[in-house]
């Protein structure tokens, strides 16, 4: 009888550590920010080309030494009759081509191409969020292989259950792949677009760190943070 009571106590003990073993996982899980899904929605992301001019480009400058010629203005030196034609002359298509060299600066041969990529989100926490890390990823459908991968910071105010554009600005393609036929342009046209939340730093200095992220982009964050609110003051000194 005394071995029953003692059997059926020590499995009584082992039900509780048990029970106590599961909940003390499940408060960890729930206190740990990397055990979780990250605080964000994805609600929509693309990216597009962008030709732009150069800055350094102003088409409204007009180099005429100085002082601006209206062709309008301009008397003929030449004859009625006279077939003559050049920059000078007094013919209409003349004047306008002289005046068309002189008025426009020359169109730079080779624009900058940049590559826009932006992501929309919904801050999903309780907290303002005031920094992202976030990769744009290309994967293939065929295999589900990564073919592309961008990584950005932003730096953007977020308060709760509001929703943000992110967007990061680089002159890299979004994937570096040579499509030799209509066949793989075809492909490449419907790859698999992600956006990788890596860190979400919160206004109260916390973050959510993704726990199969990149080692140190959390700290990456905050730093460059730092940074970039240092700068302004270090300008009103000088």
């Amino acid at each position: 009888m005394e071995s029953r009571l003692t059997g059926t106590r020590s499995w009584k003990w082992c039900g509780i550590l048990f029970l106590c073993l599961i909940a003390a996982a499940t408060s960890f899980a729930q206190g740990n920010p990397e055990a979780s899904a990250p605080p964000i929605e994805i609600l929509r992301l693309k990216w597009e080309k962008e030709v732009r001019l150069p800055r350094n480009f102003d088409p409204s400058v007009i180099p005429t030494g100085g002082t601006f010629g209206d062709p309008a203005t301009r008397v003929s030196t030449t004859s009625p009759g006279s077939a003559t034609t050049g920059a000078g002359s007094g013919t209409p298509a003349a004047r306008t081509a002289g005046s068309n060299a002189l008025t426009f600066p020359p169109t730079p041969g080779r624009l900058p191409v940049f590559y826009v990529y932006s992501v929309r989100i919904r801050n999903l926490s309780d907290k303002q969020i005031e920094g992202i890390a976030w990769d744009y990823v290309f994967i293939d459908p065929n295999g589900g292989a990564e073919l592309g991968r961008h990584q950005f910071l932003s730096y953007i105010k977020a308060p709760p259950n509001k929703a943000v554009t992110l967007k990061g600005q680089i002159s890299t393609p979004p994937i570096r792949i040579v499509q030799a036929s209509s066949a793989a342009r075809q492909k490449h046209t419907s790859l698999i677009e992600r956006a990788a939340i890596q860190c979400v730093l919160f206004e109260d200095e916390t973050v959510w760190r993704n726990p199969a992220g990149r080692k140190g982009v959390c700290e990456f964050l905050k730093n460059s943070e730092t940074l970039i609110k240092q700068k302004p003051r270090a300008n009103q000194h000088q």
